[in-house]
């Protein structure tokens, strides 16, 4: 898809196969749309007097080419009030237009969208790539019979002020680099466990670094997870034919390449049945989603060497598989962790904590500025939160609240849920230092609680996903979230 900026009062002028017309509901149109308007014989005033076109919000209408002047299809779409226009009523916007370009099958088209609230434009800019990218993203790898291609592949935005397109231009920009890697983290997210298993994200790892001479990826498989006594991480993965591998991901982009890194570690389950305190069948199927964490890093770590951004970051894919055997982890076992903590077993489905917190431990060693943690963690979340916010829990109070801040700026929700002593008594245990669950009752919050355990050397938040990373029904498959939250955090940062 290719999107780009135009600076230009004249709209009939643009030789792209369909002009897309903002309509301003209260009948104050642009100037923009005023000069179209009189060059096609005022065909936009009749249908506005009409009440044919409204300007009500996504409403649209497809006109096809009726003067020996105009070449082009006309999409006219309501936008409401531009005074109340802003990035929330854009999406529906959008929507709208994508959705009716994709069944006219339009190939590429003119839009004057950020001429409309020259006040939201910039945000608008950024949006724009995410969401044409989300509706005319497709998984069909393994069809035998492909999906018909989308038919839209370039979006040219209008603009009339010389000043602001150089910003415009940079948000767009940022805006195609977070849709690729959301596509990219979606596309990992979707694989079959029986191809993405630890060593596929490896791969996929490596594969990164050669595609981004920035990147440095280092695999750590069973044989160096023992030496480093990462026994937690590594029982998890003891009932599984396929080895766990942690792979470690470096951007040095900052001008001090000794500076603190940011520091991502996605939970890697890349099949979880639960061993052998063994799931439902029941969408055991969706348990190929486990891995979103990692594949949440990948796509952010693609991100951050595509933006070039002055900061230090590493991304952790933690991957494992967690099934039963004669050799699994059981529960009543007892394990010690990289740090020491020794746990007791209680349930071997609350298993991504244990693989999360050896990989917690071990990236103290790059002294980091922050530490986030991707974990499709809980069904308690999705009880908490549903499928529409992230719960979002940490030792740092100012590291959440950035969290929450970024996740409102770009629609990826977040939720700060509390974190105290009173949850952390319920993971005591009588024979170990803690147990690994302690029942439903506040079971996001606890989880968040055994984490913290290893996390005190440094500020850290947790983002639990279980509810948003992946859709089920019809319309399964991963959603893509939270790339664009962490990915707007690290551009906060950066700023700040």
């Amino acid at each position: 898809m290719e999107f780009s900026i135009k600076n230009t009062s004249f709209i009939a002028k643009q030789k792209s196969e369909c002009l897309v017309i903002s309509i301003d509901s209260s009948n104050k149109q642009s100037d923009l749309v005023k000069d179209l308007d009189q060059s096609i014989q005022a065909m936009i005033s009749q249908l506005i007097n009409n009440g044919e076109v409204t300007g009500k919000l996504g409403e649209t209408t497809f006109i096809y080419p009726f003067a020996n002047d105009l070449t082009q299809k006309l999409l006219l779409v309501g936008c409401g009030k531009a005074t109340e226009f802003d990035v929330t009523k854009s999406k529906k916007v959008i929507n709208a237009v994508v959705k009716e370009l994709l069944a006219k099958k339009v190939k590429n088209i003119t839009w004057d969208l950020l001429t409309f609230n020259p006040a939201q434009s910039c945000e608008i800019a950024k949006r724009i790539p995410q969401i044409v990218g989300e509706m005319t993203y497709q998984f069909d790898q393994f069809k035998s019979k492909k999906s018909p291609i989308p038919s839209l592949t370039k979006v040219t935005l209008l603009y009339t002020d010389n000043k602001l397109t150089e910003t415009l231009t940079h948000n767009l920009l940022q805006g195609q680099i977070i849709a690729n890697a959301i596509k990219s983290t979606k596309t990992l997210a979707n694989m079959p466990s029986n191809v993405c298993n630890a060593q596929y994200l490896a791969q996929q790892g490596k594969q990164l670094a050669k595609n981004h001479s920035s990147l440095k990826v280092t695999c750590l498989g069973e044989k160096e997870l023992a030496e480093l006594n990462m026994n937690a991480y590594l029982a998890v993965g003891r009932g599984s034919v396929n080895e766990s591998i942690m792979t470690v991901i470096e951007y040095n982009g900052a001008q001090d390449k000794k500076a603190q890194p940011f520091v991502l570690v996605g939970k890697g389950l890349t099949f979880d049945s639960g061993g052998i305190s063994i799931k439902p069948s029941a969408s055991m199927d969706e348990m190929k989603y486990d891995m979103c964490g990692a594949a949440t890093v990948y796509g952010v770590m693609q991100a951050v060497a595509e933006l070039e951004l002055p900061i230090n970051v590493v991304g952790v894919m933690a991957g494992c598989e967690n099934m039963p055997d004669g050799n699994a982890y059981r529960p009543g076992d007892i394990l010690t962790t990289m740090s020491g903590t020794t746990v007791e077993i209680i349930n071997t489905d609350a298993e991504g904590r244990l693989v999360l917190c050896d990989a917690l431990t071990y990236i103290a060693r790059y002294n980091p500025k922050v530490v986030i943690d991707i974990a499709t963690l809980t069904g308690a979340c999705i009880v908490a939160l549903g499928h529409h916010y992230t719960g979002v829990m940490g030792n740092n109070e100012k590291l959440i609240t950035q969290l929450v801040s970024s996740s409102n700026k770009t629609d990826d929700k977040a939720w700060a849920l509390p974190i105290d002593d009173d949850f952390q008594q319920q993971i005591k245990s009588t024979c170990a230092d803690i147990m690994n669950s302690s029942g439903r009752d506040g079971g996001t919050i606890t989880a968040a609680c055994f984490l913290s355990r290893f996390t005190k050397e440094y500020q850290w938040a947790h983002l639990d996903i279980a509810g948003t990373a992946w859709k089920s029904g019809a319309n399964k498959g991963a959603t893509g979230r939270p790339v664009a939250m962490l990915i707007q955090y690290l551009l906060d940062q950066n700023q700040s």
